[in-house]
């Protein structure tokens, strides 16, 4: 008895359609590339991205002299590609401003974190010889979690008043 040639066709062409996408996922694995490299830290003189946050008035707590602190804030992030801290003149603009457009969806957030770690202290733990660096430490780990854990290189107090 012998086959239609019709189902020899089909019969084929679903043979070759196998070893072909077999072919073709053992080239794309066999030749993938490993996790991008890390982006070192900035060098001396170089800084990463920068993300100006508008400046807050927050409630401290009680126990020290002031009630209030209007605090601002600069958040430097590490950039996207270890060629930026490279870049100068208006390549170097354009960079910053693709990085803030990046990030500026998750602003809310930062402005959230900070308003959470700043209302949990004193005007007294803010005053301490220490409490600047301290709280600088608290708020690069809160927005640490917001942006990733290695996304945040550091905080930059543009204004802290207490009141």
């Amino acid at each position: 008895m012998k086959r239609p040639k019709g189902r020899r066709t089909i019969l084929f062409g679903v043979v070759l359609g196998l070893a072909l996408s077999g072919g073709l996922a053992y080239v794309r694995l066999t030749t993938a590339e490993g996790p991008p490299e890390p982006v070192p830290d900035p060098g001396a003189g170089q800084y990463g991205p920068m993300i100006a946050l508008e400046e807050r008035v927050v409630n401290l707590q009680a126990g020290g002299a002031f009630r209030y602190a209007k605090i601002g804030v600069t958040v430097e992030i590490r950039p996207l590609d270890a060629s930026f801290y490279t870049l100068v003149g208006e390549e170097r603009a354009a960079a910053d401003e693709l990085a803030r457009k990046e990030y500026e969806p998750m602003v809310p957030l930062l402005l959230d974190a900070l308003g959470t770690v700043v209302s949990s202290r004193t005007s007294s733990d803010l005053v301490a010889v220490d409490g600047r660096a301290r709280l600088k430490e608290e708020l690069i780990g809160a927005m640490g979690v917001v942006l990733g854990e290695q996304a945040v290189l550091n905080v930059y107090f543009t204004d802290l008043v207490m009141q």
